[in-house]
């Protein structure tokens, strides 16, 4: 919602991922809330904590909230629950609504959401982490085929 616990983390770990996937130089990330009530602001610590933890660095991270022209610029919006959905939604012009995804429906959890873990502790931190993995994990894939797929040339 404000940029600063998931959202940045599942940028870094996307970064991540597509880099070993070699999808780097064909998806772009970016990273923005629902909410402005943080922008500016870096990562909240407990986020740049464990991504240290884990070898990512999100000493870079500046929260920002989602803009019009994000609708326009991006093939796809991946949110991390139902609120930031319909907040997405009340925004998006209609022709982009199918562009807004959970993400984790790319870890065969169709309806699955990635708690925010803003009010809890490293264990809430961690549990959000883990999911944002998982849905990484599977949208790398769903990217790499659609990679695969668009750039196989026709027989």
């Amino acid at each position: 919602m404000g940029n600063i616990c998931r959202s940045p983390l599942a940028a870094i770990e996307a970064e991540r991922a597509f880099a070993a996937a070699d999808l780097s130089q064909w998806v772009q990330i970016d990273s923005a809330g629902t909410i402005n009530s943080h922008s500016g602001r870096p990562a909240d610590g407990r986020s740049i904590a464990l991504a240290a933890d884990v070898g990512l660095d999100l000493g870079a991270h500046r929260a920002r909230q989602v803009q019009m022209s994000d609708f326009d610029d991006a093939e796809l919006i991946v949110a991390m629950d139902q609120r930031n959905i319909g907040d997405l939604r009340a925004r998006a012009p209609a022709h982009s609504w199918g562009r807004i995804r959970l993400l984790m429906s790319f870890a065969d959890a169709p309806q699955g959401e990635v708690p925010d873990p803003y009010t809890g502790g490293r264990a809430e931190f961690e549990h959000s982490f883990d999911l944002i993995r998982e849905g990484v994990a599977g949208l790398t894939k769903h990217l790499r085929h659609l990679h695969n797929h668009r750039s196989t040339p026709p027989e």
